[in-house]
Order: structure tokens, then C-alpha cells, then sequence
């Protein structure tokens, strides 16, 4: 036979190991993998036996603490959605380091601080800067002190208040049945405050039976301007400063025990130029005068010093004068000159040379102790 006649004859199983057909693939392939793809991915025995060696080598994961029944399931931070997150995060500013069981932050206000010794290890006291409104008593809108009675509605009263009263019953709403407030009284003890003075620079927080000593020697306790409705508050070189540049007042120079002329009725200070006291001659309408009387500002907790001063003013020819001689009157005028002495000089508006001005005779001087 010749070559182009002749075919190759062969059995299938030859023809099956000589070439190989490829798996037949569709235009649209299905999801699951097909039988042969199937047994391509399946691991071998001994990558199995590999992978299983594999993982027992790993380290053990720490496991949280046991949830019991009824115990609330919280998600991981990163499986929160955004909003979650959010608000998680904001809360995360009033947590603490400390952890409950579960492994949730305990969660603390922001006045509180972990109290160093005192009442125990792990306790925690509270500051309050501004307690005008919360521990005050209902009837004379002073500080709280121990005792503290409560009436059945919550109103809290201070032992002075309850005692002006005569009976049980309230201050405030007249209700019967005030008993002693023994929590009330335990939190007073504890709380912290800040000094009257916090808004003038003084930082100390203390106790409540701990801050009249405090308020005593406190070096940021402030002299007021005299001026109506000013506001400034200071030390007393920073006052003398201020009524100089901004009221455009008058500064004198004195010292103690002798005399010198000042305006009876313009706006004037006197400052000593041995110690740097600041006195001012306050002035205020009384019938048909004017009433004169001398005044020492100065802080509250300044010591204990007394001064006495005499005034001297004529009245209508040499022979005839007005005098006075009385104690300075100490204040800071944190609560303003008010009615001021009781003890003061009169000068009635008739009085020749009064409406033009007149000048008086200032003599100021200092009380020794002993004597």
C-alpha cells in the first residue's frame, strides 16, 4: 500500500496515552469546581500531617473571661461601625485604665481623682470648683456645714436655718419630718474645694473644715476698685495702679501722723510711703449733707492692724471748723462700700465755700499694739 492510501490503525487505549485531551471548559463556567479541579485542591496526606504540626508549634490565644448567661456581648473597636466608633471614642475620655471583669473600662467622671491616702487604697474624692449652687442651704444660701438636715421632698438645711425655726419643719417648703442627712454629711467630708480665690490665681483645693484657715493667709485674696459697678479685682499695688491710669484718681503720699490737704469731695487715694497702705475718704448722702468717713482698703485676711485718722475742715471763718477723730474702717470692698461706717462727718451743703470745693485736714495714724 502506498503512503497516501495507507491509515494508521491503533487501539483507543493508544490512542489515549499517546495525546492526551484536555478537559473540555464552557463558555459560561458554573461556580462549584468541577471534579478534577476538586481533587487538584484537595491537600495530600502529608500536607495535612504538615499543617497540623504546624499549628500545635503556635502559641495558645489568650482567652477573655467566661460570659455568663444574661452578661451583655460587646464587639472588638475594629468591628464597630463608624457611628459606634465614634461615640465609643468620645467615651473613651471619661474611662479610666481600670478594667471590670468583662474588660470594659470602668468609666469615672471627670472630677473625680484617686484619692493618696486617707480614707484607703483605691478610693477616689471629689473637687468641685464651683459649689454655690449645689451644697447650699435653701434658706440663707450659705455653705453647707455638718449638721445637715433634709426634709422628705430633698431639701437640705443647715443647723443655724433649722434651729430659727423652733420645729421640724422645713425652711423652704414647710414640710414635716426633717431628719439628719448622714450621707450628706459623709459627702461634705469628703468633697474637695476650690478657694474663693480660684479665679484670681489661687489653685489650692481643700477640705471644707480645712479652708477658713486656708482663706485666712491666702496671698491671692484681691482689694476692689471703689468705683460703682467697675469690677476690677487685685492686689492692692495693681489697685492704686488702676484708679491712677484708668479713673484718672488722685495719689498722695503720706505718712503716718502727719497732716496733709486732700479734696473733701473729689475722688482721691492715699498711700503710705512707708508700708504702701491705701486709705480713701468715702463720701455718701445723708439728709441734707454729705457724709465723710475714712476707709482702709486692703484683703480680708490682712492682719488685725487699726488705724485711726482726723479730719478737719473750715466752717466759714477761722474761729469756727468742723472735726472728727474716729477708727478707719478695714475693708477689701468685696461687697462694696455699702452704708460704710456709722461714724463719720456731716457736712451740710449750706456751709460757705462748699459749692465751689473745699480742701480738708487729713491726719492718719497707725494704732500700736500694747498701747
Amino acid at each position: 500500500m502506498s503512503g497516501r492510501a495507507a491509515k494508521r490503525v491503533g487501539t483507543p487505549l493508544a490512542d489515549a496515552q499517546a495525546s492526551p485531551k484536555r478537559p473540555r471548559t464552557s463558555r459560561h463556567p458554573s461556580l462549584s469546581p468541577s471534579p478534577s479541579q476538586a481533587r487538584s485542591q484537595a491537600p495530600s496526606p502529608s500536607q495535612s500531617r504538615s499543617r497540623s504540626r504546624s499549628r500545635s508549634r503556635l502559641p495558645l490565644a489568650r482567652t477573655s473571661s467566661p460570659s455568663y448567661v444574661g452578661s451583655p456581648v460587646y464587639a472588638p473597636y475594629k468591628d464597630r461601625s463608624p457611628s459606634r466608633s465614634r461615640s465609643y471614642s468620645r467615651s473613651l475620655s471619661r474611662v479610666s485604665e481600670e478594667m471590670d471583669g468583662n474588660g470594659r473600662p470602668v468609666w469615672r467622671p471627670h472630677s473625680y481623682r484617686e484619692h493618696s491616702g486617707g480614707h484607703g487604697d483605691g478610693e477616689y474624692s471629689v473637687r468641685i470648683g464651683d459649689y454655690d449652687r449645689l451644697f447650699v442651704c435653701r434658706s440663707c444660701h450659705r455653705m453647707l456645714s455638718s449638721p445637715v438636715y433634709e426634709c422628705p421632698d430633698g431639701h437640705v438645711t443647715c443647723s443655724t436655718c433649722r434651729a430659727n425655726i423652733g420645729d421640724n419643719r422645713c425652711n423652704y417648703c414647710a414640710a414635716n419630718g426633717c431628719v439628719r442627712s448622714r450621707a450628706v454629711e459623709e459627702f461634705l467630708g469628703r468633697i474637695s474645694f476650690s478657694c474663693r480665690n480660684q479665679q484670681y490665681g489661687c489653685e489650692v483645693f481643700l477640705l471644707h473644715h480645712e479652708m477658713r484657715a486656708h482663706e485666712r493667709t491666702c496671698h491671692y485674696d484681691p482689694c476692689f476698685c471703689p468705683v460703682h459697678r467697675c469690677g476690677f479685682a487685685g492686689p492692692a499695688y495693681d489697685l492704686e495702679s488702676h484708679l491712677a491710669t484708668i479713673h484718672r484718681w488722685e495719689v498722695i503720699n503720706f505718712r503716718y501722723g502727719e497732716s496733709f490737704e486732700a479734696p473733701a469731695f473729689d475722688s482721691a487715694i492715699f498711700r503710705c510711703e512707708d508700708y504702701g497702705e491705701l486709705f480713701h475718704i468715702s463720701s455718701s448722702r445723708e439728709g441734707l449733707g454729705t457724709a465723710l468717713s475714712m476707709i482702709c482698703i486692703r484683703p480680708d485676711n490682712a492682719c488685725e492692724e487699726e488705724f485711726t485718722y482726723e479730719l478737719k475742715m473750715p466752717a466759714g471763718g477761722r474761729r469756727h471748723r468742723l472735726q472728727i477723730q474716729s477708727t478707719v474702717w478695714n475693708t477689701s470692698l468685696r461687697y462694696g462700700i455699702g452704708e460704710g461706717s456709722d461714724v463719720f462727718l456731716l457736712v451740710p451743703d449750706k456751709l460757705p465755700g462748699v459749692e465751689n470745693g473745699c480742701a480738708v485736714e487729713v491726719c492718719i495714724r497707725k494704732v500700736v499694739s500694747g498701747n
